[in-house]
Formats: C-alpha cells, structure tokens, sequence
C-alpha cells in the first residue's frame, strides 16, 4: 500500500474535501481524486459519500482513517529510527575563571562528553577583562565569567544565573556568636582569598573602597576549593561563592558570617560575540551548558 495514497486520503478528510486537500498537498485535483479512487479499489470498498460538493466518510471510511493514521505514524517513527545520527565534531575554545570551572567541569562536563564525543575541549582560565580582550581577538569561541552582570551589544549572553555570595567561617568560629556584624568589624581577621583582581574579589574590593575599608589577606590563591577547605580546619575566613561550599555547608563544617552591610551580586554568564560563527560543535556546547546553567 503507498503511504503517499494515504497521506492523501487522510488530508482530504482533514480538510473537508478534494479541492482543499489539492491546494495543501500542492497536487492537482484530478491526481487527488485519482489516488482516492485507487485506495477504493485497492480496499475494494467506498470511503466517501459524495453528495453535490460535499462528502462524508462512511463507516469503512471511519476506519480506514484511524488504520491510515497509524500506519502512517509508524511510517515516521521507522524513518526515524533507521536515520544515521549526525556526528558532531569539531574543537572550542573556551576562557572561563577557576571557580566556574570547578563548578561545571565535573559531571556536567562528563555528560557533555558522553553526549558529543567527537568535540575537543581547550580551557584557559583567566580574568574577566582578560576574556573579553581575547574574545574579541577571536582568540577563543566564548567565555565563561563570573563576575558583576555585563551587558555590552558587541557580545550575545548566552546563558546567565546569579550567584549568591557569602563571607564563611569553620562552624566553631567565634564571630558566629553574633546576630549581626559590619564589614569593619571583620576586616583585621585572617582572611584566605583570591587574587585581588579576580571576579568576586574584585567586587567586594570594590565594596570595601566604598566604605574607606581594606582587607589584607595572609593568604591570596587562586583555587576556591583549597580557600574553602582551609577555612574548615582552622580560625581564618574567606569570601566565597555559595556553590564553591555548598558541600562543606551542607555538611556543617562551615556556616555564613551574619554580614548586615556588604551587599555583592556575582553572576555566571556565558558569551560570544556577535559576529561569531557557531559551528554545529559550539551550538551542541551552547545548548548544553545553556540547560545546565538554567537549572
């Protein structure tokens, strides 16, 4: 039976007519009657009643309409089945800070791999002016930042979520008795941070300047998780985003400082520019990460 018969007689009964049916199929009416008298003769039954201009399905036509529908959404989902997936490949570039990857290069990364095998990764971590300036060197294909939110119309926000920020201590620490506390009260403590150029350090620098404050760390590093386990073990505090110690606050081995008066918004964005060309490898990564940011 030809499948193209009964995509014929299902529009015509979903159009309410020959005429229509033509029209939608872009076929003639003549060849539209002809293959319904064909699909007749091959049942050997009639499945319109014609009255003037106006038919209607008789019984057997009622079901040879549910069968034809059936046998044509099978005729879809074997063609699909049998399709030779399309194999992604291809190499990207990506810029992105230390925090964001430990963030999204463990089991996010490990599922993108599984997904799109054939698609070669290169990270290179660095600052945030620092991934715009080779951005628009087309030195990489996007970046990853994190940082205050940046909106610029030379760049496309692909993906963006905001980051809640807390300054942390190991749960015995003393300053955890307060209901409250000011930034000036805490900023002789020792503290562990990143480089003072770096994303969120830059932006509770920032804070400080505008509050004639400073912090002297005794220890500036550029690992987050090395920061955040630190802080477990010992009387020093750090300021962190919260998806760096969810784990150690979780567990209770941390908890936030109570920080009335320091008020940072931190955001994950991921961008290209606007005059790149998205490959099928980069728009495979695109929409992955796109997912797993949204979460």
């Amino acid at each position: 039976m030809d499948t193209n018969v009964l995509k014929t007689f299902v529009a015509v009964c979903e159009y309410s007519g020959f005429s229509a049916a033509a029209d939608k199929l872009g076929y003639t009416q003549s060849t539209v009657s002809s293959q319904i008298k064909q699909l007749e003769n091959e049942l050997d039954t009639v499945l319109f009643d014609r009255f003037y201009h106006r038919i209607n399905l008789t019984e057997d036509g009622l079901i040879v309409l549910q069968h034809a529908r059936n046998i044509l959404e099978s005729h879809e989902k074997m063609l699909e089945e049998l399709k030779t997936p399309e194999i992604i490949k291809g190499n990207i570039r990506l810029a992105m800070s230390s925090s964001v990857c430990n963030r999204y290069f463990k089991d996010d990364f490990l599922k993108f791999r599984k997904q799109f095998p054939d698609i070669h990764l290169v990270v290179l971590e660095s600052g945030t002016e620092q991934m715009f300036d080779m951005l628009r060197k087309n030195e990489v294909d996007l970046i990853f930042t994190l940082d205050s939110h940046i909106y610029d119309s030379e760049f496309i926000i692909c993906a963006e979520h905001k980051e809640e920020v807390h300054f942390i201590a190991a749960t015995e620490h003393p300053l955890l008795q307060r209901n409250e506390l000011l930034l000036k009260e805490i900023c002789s403590e020792d503290f562990v941070l990143t480089e003072s150029n770096m994303s969120y350090r830059k932006l509770l620098n920032h804070e400080l300047a505008m509050q004639s404050l400073e912090i002297l760390p005794i220890l500036e590093i550029g690992n987050p998780l090395q920061i955040c386990s630190l802080i477990e073990n010992s009387k020093m505090i750090s300021f962190l985003p919260d998806f760096i110690t969810e784990d150690a606050y979780r567990n209770g081995y941390i908890k936030h400082l109570p920080i009335a008066d320091c008020d940072v918004s931190v955001w994950t964005q991921l961008l290209i520019h606007k005059n790149k060309w998205r490959s099928p490898a980069l728009n495979a990564f695109i929409d992955f990460y796109r997912e797993v940011i949204g979460k």
